[in-house]
This record gives structure tokens, C-alpha cells and sequence, in this order.
């Protein structure tokens, strides 16, 4: 049997050590929340206090809003081909800051903040929760 260099070997190892390295357990909440081109709002839904059940809130109108989070802590905010509210303009911008572990974000839009529990976050799937007056949940997909 004949045996290969000990260059080829080295190379060969090398090539193993690089590409079959092990896989980053958890995916970096940022990298999820700015990786789509937009979240399109799929949900809507409230509550009046946290024994209550849902109530879906979904206008059909609101259901081509797409918001596109940026790596640099801004977003832009799209209303669609149909805008609830005619005079709204058709895209705004605004700010945002995610916490570390991606379990809360802090939303600033027109000089309103408003702080959020994100109840969760995959490539697929965004669930926000904000609490003002009762409950607000919005489900986003991305696009």
C-alpha cells in the first residue's frame, strides 16, 4: 500500500479542523432580529391585564406593514400597498436597542419610546409583547 506525503496528510487535517468545527449553540439575537429584509406584521393581538385571554386586534390593513431593523440601530418602519390610516406617511424611521440576550427592545419612533418583552426571536419569528394600558402582542414573520 502506498502512503501519502506528510504534506498531504497535514493539509488534509487542517481542512477537517476548519470546516467541521462545532456549531454556535445559540444564534446571536441581533444577527436574527437585522438578517431579514423586513418583519412583516402577520398578528395583533391585546389584553387587558395577564389572566386575560387574547384578543386578536388584526386589521387587514396592518398586515403588509413591514418593519426592517438595522445592524446600526436603526429601522424603518413600511406601511404596505394599504395603509390604515391614509395620511400616515408611507415609511418613518427610528431607533432601537436590543438587549444582549434579545429578551427585551426598546423602540423609538417620532419621539416615542416604547420598551418591549420579546417573548420570541428566530430566523422565522419575531413576538413582541408591550405593556401600557393592558397588552399588546404583535407577531411578525420574517420576509
Amino acid at each position: 500500500m502506498k502512503q501519502l506525503p506528510v504534506w498531504v496528510l497535514g493539509a488534509l487535517c487542517c481542512f477537517l479542523l476548519t470546516f467541521s468545527s462545532c456549531k454556535k449553540d445559540k444564534d446571536d439575537p441581533k444577527d436574527l432580529l437585522t438578517s431579514p429584509s423586513c418583519w412583516k406584521t402577520v398578528k395583533t393581538e391585546s389584553r387587558a391585564n395577564t389572566t386575560d385571554a387574547w384578543t386578536d386586534d388584526t386589521e387587514s390593513c396592518s398586515t403588509d406593514d413591514c418593519t426592517k431593523f438595522n445592524a446600526d440601530g436603526t429601522a424603518t418602519f413600511d406601511e404596505g400597498a394599504t395603509k390604515c390610516d391614509p395620511t400616515d406617511p408611507q415609511t418613518s424611521s427610528g431607533s432601537y436597542v436590543l438587549s444582549e440576550d434579545g429578551k427585551t427592545i426598546t423602540i423609538t419612533q417620532d419621539g416615542f419610546t416604547l420598551p418591549a418583552t420579546v417573548e420570541e426571536l428566530t430566523s422565522k419569528k419575531l413576538v413582541v409583547t408591550v405593556s401600557f394600558l393592558g397588552q399588546a402582542r404583535t407577531t411578525f414573520e420574517a420576509q
